[in-house]
């Protein structure tokens, strides 16, 4: 198995306030730059302006489907639909609900690249994120 170089760029984290600080420290120390936002709303005006490399969210904000509308326009915008975004929740854990993007009814409704189920180890958080940015690199 191949491992990825280190990717750098800038990833736009879009979380509760009690969460950022945590995880802005964990992808700094991997070498990235961080732009951090609280709602979606901040997170969005934020990606139009800095056009980050890649965009993790926090699924229910706002609403229980905040991160699913904000995947929605991002997709819409010609500027930012190219931008990976990983979604991040504890859905299952409130809802009982699964999310899988591997199967194409839900990659049809959920316009995100990844979906990772909390809680979730920093390390494989830092790993998925940096293989997203790969692959999206590699491809672009």
């Amino acid at each position: 198995m191949l491992t990825p170089e280190v990717v750098s760029g800038t990833i736009l984290l879009i979380d509760r306030s009690d969460r950022l600080a945590k995880e802005q420290q964990l992808f700094e120390q991997a070498g990235y730059t961080v732009l951090a936002a609280n709602s979606t709303e901040e997170g969005l005006k934020l990606a139009q302006d800095r056009h980050p490399d890649m965009i993790v969210s926090e699924v229910m904000l706002e609403r229980p489907d905040a991160g699913f509308t904000l995947a929605y326009r991002l997709r819409k915008d010609a500027e930012l639909a190219n931008i990976p975004l990983l979604l991040l929740s504890s859905v299952f854990q409130s809802t009982g609900t699964i999310i899988d993007l591997s199967t194409p009814i839900e990659r049809q409704w959920i316009k995100a690249d990844a979906y990772m189920e909390r809680p979730v180890a920093p390390e494989q958080l830092l790993s998925r994120v940096t293989s997203l940015l790969f692959h999206h690199t590699e491809n672009n």
